[in-house]
């Protein structure tokens, strides 16, 4: 298995490429971890992340149908009646698609906040999804807000309190002392042996366990590597245990890339009891083209399948946590780092735009309609909307409303509370 060259230091640090950093990061701090499936006390407090990369169209996922402006922008793509828009009130409809969400609207559990923004926003991806992620549309930082929030709950003992699912960690949960885990798949959340000698997988993992298990001078390098070594084995085989409990009756929609997601975050809320801020992204929002399939076919286009990925995979989320005593107990934040331009191009799509809507999904939630519906008629020189509410707003509601957080400690400064708790 080693070279002779490799002596135990080399081994200490090359040790490392035996178990992905997905691994090995997260887990300071795990000692002691619970596995007690099915945690739902009271005072345990949830929130999951969707994020839509790539530029939501705000405007035919929280339709404006009665406003003449909105045709006028949108004379191929605009949704009506004929299409199947789902009212939610004498002004306002939800796309055909999002039929699970609107029941959560009219149980009251669905809070839909809009024209979200920021002054002087830039239709770049790259910076609009940083400033959203950190929360500063000012300066470049290294900090997400939920990276700050999971700070002053847990310190720099994150564990698996807080964590995403998918290709890599967003920034977001990024924090200068929390060290936050991102999964992208459970079988890869493990101990990782040589593929080359995969018989000898048992051996692989005892002399990893042997040698970082080794007394070492305290607060010594190889010592500090040699903890950390331990903990991410000892996490990844928490997790894995933990897992292997979850039972559901739930079906999750098949082919729905969203569902797989959410799917993982439920195994993880109903058997990590410390499991409390997760996330996840939907991408694909990007529609400067084919938004609708062609103009008589508006509920074929890539847009309709990406909200009903959505709303089907809430719903079975949110079905899964309930047979778990735990929908109390979660909120769901989706938001995207701009709207789209209210005028429709040439290619049945939408260009980068501005402030869009949000959706705020959960029991502890007061639904209703948020802000004001995006003007079309004072668009900017650029041809977008102004924007209402400022997305800190919003998060500064969740920190102090939900997580129990100082939305002015996290964000810098105090922000309106929406009233959405």
């Amino acid at each position: 298995m080693f070279s002779k060259h490799i002596n135990r230091r080399n081994f200490l640090k090359q040790g490392f490429g035996f178990v992905t950093a997905g691994v090995v990061l997260p887990h300071l701090g795990l000692s002691g971890f619970a596995q007690t499936p099915s945690f739902a006390p009271s005072d345990r407090r949830i929130l999951v992340v969707i994020e839509f990369a790539g530029g939501n169209d705000g405007l035919n996922t929280v339709i404006p149908y009665t406003d003449p402006a909105y045709l006028k922008a949108r004379p191929t793509i605009g949704l009506t009646d004929k299409d199947g828009i789902l009212s939610i009130s004498d002004t306002y409809a939800l796309h055909p698609e999002l039929a699970e969400l609107k029941t959560f609207y009219d149980a009251g559990n669905l809070a839909i906040i809009q024209s979200v923004g920021y002054p002087d926003s830039t239709l770049s991806h790259f910076r609009s999804r940083d400033i959203w992620h950190t929360a500063d549309p000012v300066k470049i930082s290294g900090e997400g807000w939920l990276g700050k929030a999971a700070e002053q709950l847990y310190g720099s003992n994150v564990g698996l309190k807080a964590l995403s699912v998918g290709n890599g960690l967003p920034k977001t949960l990024q924090s200068s002392v929390a060290v936050v885990p991102a999964i992208v798949k459970f079988p890869r959340y493990d101990y990782q042996t040589d593929s080359k000698h995969a018989a000898d997988g048992k051996n692989q993992e005892k002399t990893f366990t042997n040698i970082y298990g080794q007394t070492r001078t305290k607060g010594a390098l190889d010592q500090s590597i040699a903890s950390v070594g331990l903990d991410a084995l000892e996490g990844a085989d928490t997790l894995q245990a933990g897992i292997a409990q979850y039972q559901s009756n739930v079906e999750y929609p098949a082919n729905n890339p969203l569902s797989e997601g959410l799917k993982m975050l439920a195994q993880i809320i109903t058997t990590i009891p410390e499991s409390q801020i997760l996330y996840v992204t939907l991408g694909g929002f990007d529609n400067h083209s084919q938004q609708i399939a062609a103009a008589d076919q508006k509920l074929s286009g890539d847009h309709a399948a990406l909200l009903k990925y959505f709303s089907e995979g809430v719903d079975a989320f949110y079905k899964d946590l309930a047979g778990h005593g735990l929908a109390e107990q979660v909120v769901v934040m989706q938001w995207s780092e701009f709207g789209r331009r209210p005028n429709e191009n040439g290619s049945l799509g939408t260009d980068h735009g501005t402030a869009s809507s949000l959706f705020v999904i959960g029991n502890p939630v007061k639904g209703g309609i948020y802000g004001m519906h995006p003007n079309l008629t004072s668009l900017d020189r650029a041809g977008n909307v102004t924007f209402d509410i400022d997305f800190r707003s919003v998060y500064g509601t969740i920190l102090d409303g939900w997580l129990n957080v100082s939305s002015s400690q996290v964000l810098g400064a105090s922000f309106e509370n929406i009233g959405f708790f």
